[in-house]
């Protein structure tokens, strides 16, 4: 037994017979302050009531006051909201059992963003902010009975505007949706995309986002914990705490750690000071159950009781469910540049996954249930990782509690994004404290896997002609703000409260702070839609993690009918224009994101005239690109550890890149999403006549396989078949087919010929795949029959459909809204009989289900 476990026992015996002791509870009191607010335009004493937490524009709608700036060109009719400044006020009850403690506290979790608040007519806080929570002593202003507070929302344009005109030069931000000398945000530390980007609407929002809560509390509390695994593995853990607390009152205490609930405890005797104390404890865990990724095992959550004694009154406890793992960023040296893969648990991973925005533009109208939906579609799509975009809002504590719970990362940006920042030291203060704030909040969430500095500013600094805007001195100015920023406050706030978690300064970059060069660091692949290349460019110089690409497809006819009136559903519509918010007037004048997906729909499929099929058509486009994408990337791994397309979601019901819109329904790229991101693929690819084969495993452990290669006509005659039993080793990318095209047919019509690719474990298909000689505009798709039927089972209908020929690109289109469908846009083999679940609750009338099929689609 070594010194360090001896140690442990002896505290444990100690604090095991000290548990023998009665003790009492004089915990803090906290209470949340939510209901019964009201609200009012500054200046009008007119009082409506509100909801908190909240927005101005959603406590607008819920009044009647506006309409619904979702639906059609509404948003046009709200700008005059952001322009103005608005108040909000609650009364509430303090009885003396409050008042008699020796401190008491309102703490506002969040307030967007310029306020001053009074409490019963005294000013306790003026905040510019939105990112930051705020705590106030209020002892002596706090009375018995009914007390009030009152927050004046000053309009964040207008403070903005002031600030603007402060300066003799135009900091660029380049997709706030106004004219260019009337830009803002980046004045004022709120959620950027408040004031419109390229996938969503201008809704900038004032209003108490997060909740007000009163806290009052005796001697002393735990007012933060800093936790790190410093050693794990299948025999033991080694947990190390800091614990931050503040006493009132000086004398001895006793902190206690307890895990699981289990006999396992440290703990320590400590003299507390009056004011703020910290105090570090270590703690074993033998034969620790280790938290993973989804996808690789259970990613288990101990649960850490810390509780504060002074004698035998127990003054505070504080739980954190906590994940034990280790996981490093890994740059080495290689023969291209460095590597740049995430370790986890002393093996490397794969990262697949998406960037996320936001799931409201109302950002406090998100609810649990739409968090758990979000999750959920990415466990469901075999993600890892995802990424929080740093032109958004540092998610709520429920939405990293969800990742840690289910195994996905989280690489998390700081709020910079695609913009410079003001240079003055009050600007760099708030900046700093709104990095210690988040650090310190999320620190401890086993899903948190890097803190990023910012999206895309280095590369908009050398690349979008940015520095070229100012004078010399101003230039220098500016790099030096951004020095400032991003290679001093930033990391030395992650340095100081979150020294295990690495920091990267710039998405993308290379490493060492250069620009990326797809031979080390990250990249975002934008050669392909903004650069107009073809979707084989993915496959060619391929980066060392890709963490943005994307296509924009439409979403689905039930979502365009929840915005826009019957008669805009065309494609020039007034309502389909307004909804497309990216705008590419370098291409030429007028030219937007429609006309983007139009285009390369030209290259890949025929384009329908009818609006209905291009959307759907617009989907299989997005399917394909995501499709080739993904499998590039992890054919090349470990070259490329890692894959984030942008985005998994929606802000609004748009034209986006999203993968699922805003009201959770997937496209047909969540699903080819999904099979591409599985555990074990196959995946084809031609390169001069040549087909090679690949399958690609993330499994810990080699897997004894069978591969069954076909070779067949659109009619379902075989014109080549082998079986293979390859041995695919752990964790890896290999070739297990390689052949030229003149060896597999002498058929010159490969235009009617596909390969199809099963992989077997056990006698069962585990990963399948279909690899076309053509695009699909040039596939001759046959007249076929394609037949369904439903049967009803406990959890929906079960669907069987087949077809005589080779079905493309099969979508079952069913009219209901809360219908979740497990499969869909497939492609169906001559004779297959293929079973899909429709889960849903409602009863559905089967003749209603549409069939839409390329083989039907005008043209082919």
């Amino acid at each position: 037994m070594n010194n360090f476990t001896k140690h442990n026992l002896v505290i444990s015996l100690i604090f095991m017979l000290l548990s023998c002791n009665n003790y009492t509870e004089d915990i803090p009191v906290i209470f949340e302050i939510s209901s019964d607010w009201e609200f009012s335009e500054g200046g009008m004493e007119k009082w409506l009531p509100a909801i908190v937490p909240g927005t101005v524009h959603s406590d607008l709608l819920a009044n009647g006051i506006i309409n619904d700036p979702h639906y059609s060109l509404n948003e046009n009719d709200v700008q005059w909201v952001e322009k103005k400044d608005w108040i909000y006020r609650v009364d509430f009850k303090i009885g003396d059992d409050i008042l008699a403690k020796e401190n008491i506290e309102i703490i506002f979790k969040g307030l967007d963003t310029y306020s001053d608040v009074y409490l019963n007519d005294s000013l306790i806080l003026s905040s510019d902010n939105m990112f930051i929570e705020h705590r106030i002593g209020v002892k002596g202003i706090l009375a018995e009975g009914i007390n009030n507070i009152k927050v004046i929302f000053h309009s964040p344009v207008n403070e903005g505007l002031k600030k603007l005109r402060a300066i003799d030069y135009l900091i660029p931000a380049i997709n706030e949706q106004a004219p260019v000398n009337e830009r803002t945000n980046v004045f004022t530390r709120k959620a950027p995309f408040h004031f419109g980007w390229d996938w969503g609407p201008r809704l900038v929002t004032s209003g108490v986002w997060r909740p007000v809560f009163v806290k009052a509390w005796d001697n002393a509390v735990i007012e933060d914990v800093y936790l790190e695994t410093r050693k794990a593995n299948e025999i033991n853990a080694e947990i190390f705490a800091r614990i931050e607390v503040i006493a009132s009152k000086a004398g001895s205490y006793k902190v206690n750690l307890n895990i699981n609930e289990m006999s396992r405890v440290a703990g320590k005797l400590v003299d507390l000071k009056e004011g703020v104390n910290f105090i570090e404890l270590s703690a074993e865990i033998r034969n620790p159950k280790l938290w993973w990724t989804n996808g690789l095992g259970k990613p288990y959550l101990y649960t850490l009781s810390f509780s504060l004694e002074k004698g035998n009154l127990i003054s505070d406890k504080h739980e954190i469910k906590y994940g034990v793992r280790t996981l490093r960023l890994v740059q080495e040296p290689d023969s291209t540049g460095r590597s740049f893969y995430f370790e986890l648990n002393g093996f490397p991973v794969f990262m697949k996954g998406a960037n996320v925005i936001p799931s409201e533009t109302l950002t406090p109208m998100v609810t649990k249930e739409t968090y758990q939906n979000l999750i959920n579609n990415a466990v469901e799509a075999h993600m890892n990782m995802v990424r929080v975009w740093g032109g958004a809002i540092y998610e709520d504590d429920y939405f990293y509690q969800l990742c840690d719970q289910n195994g996905i990362l989280v690489w998390q940006d700081f709020m910079f994004a695609c913009a410079l920042q003001p240079g003055d030291e009050a600007h760099l203060e708030n900046i700093r404290k709104e990095a210690v704030y988040n650090v310190k909040r999320l620190r401890n969430n086993a899903s948190l896997a890097l803190w990023c500095g910012n999206n895309e500013n280095l590369h908009g600094w050398h690349h979008w002609g940015w520095k070229e805007m100012f004078s010399p001195a101003t230039r220098e100015y500016m790099w030096k703000t951004y020095e400032r920023i991003f290679y001093e406050i930033l990391p030395a706030a992650v340095h100081e409260f979150d020294p295990k978690t690495q920091y990267w300064s710039s998405s993308p970059i290379s490493y060492d702070n250069k620009l990326a060069d797809r031979k080390s660091g990250d990249e975002h692949d934008w050669t392909i839609w903004f650069g107009q290349k073809s979707f084989s460019a993915f496959e060619e110089n391929i980066p060392r993690f890709v963490s943005e690409y994307g296509i924009q497809s439409f979403p689905g006819m039930q979502t365009i009918n929840g915005f826009s009136p019957v008669e805009n559903q065309y494609f020039e519509s007034p309502v389909m224009r307004h909804r497309q918010r990216s705008k590419m007037e370098y291409i030429k004048p007028g030219f937007d994101g429609n006309d983007m997906i139009k285009w390369y729909m030209g290259n890949y499929y025929k384009v329908p005239d009818n609006f209905e099929e291009f959307v759907y058509v617009s989907q299989l486009l997005q399917a394909k690109a995501y499709k080739t994408a993904i499998e590039s990337h992890r054919r090349a791994m470990p070259h490329c550890m890692g894959s984030l397309y942008w985005q998994l979601n929606d802000s609004w019901p748009t034209i986006s890149w999203s993968s699922v819109d805003y009201y959770g329904r997937w496209k047909a790229s969540h699903y080819a999403v999904r099979k591409a991101y599985n555990d074990v693929i196959v995946s084809a690819s031609m390169h001069e006549n040549e087909l090679k084969i690949f399958v690609v495993s993330d499994r810990l452990t080699p897997i004894e396989s069978k591969i069954k290669i076909r070779l067949m006509n659109f009619d379902g005659i075989e014109l080549f078949n082998k079986e293979l039993s390859p041995k695919i080793p752990a964790n890896s990318s290999i070739v297990v087919f390689s052949e030229s095209i003149g060896n597999l047919t002498t058929d010159n019509n490969t235009k009617e010929l596909v390969v199809v690719i099963d992989l077997l474990e056990d006698d069962k298909v585990i990963a399948d795949n279909l690899y076309y000689f053509h695009e699909p505009k040039d596939l001759i798709f046959p007249d076929t029959e394609i037949k369904f039927s439903a049967t009803k089972t406990a959890k929906g209908y079960l669907i069987s459909i087949s077809s005589d020929k080779m079905a493309g690109s099969v979508f079952l289109d069913i009219p209901s809204e809360d219908v979740f469908l497990t499969d869909n846009f497939f492609d169906i083999l001559p004779g297959q009989q293929k079973f899909v679940e429709l889960i849903t609750d409602q009863i559905i009338d089967v003749n209603e289900i549409k069939v839409l099929s390329l083989n039907k689609l005008q043209g082919y």
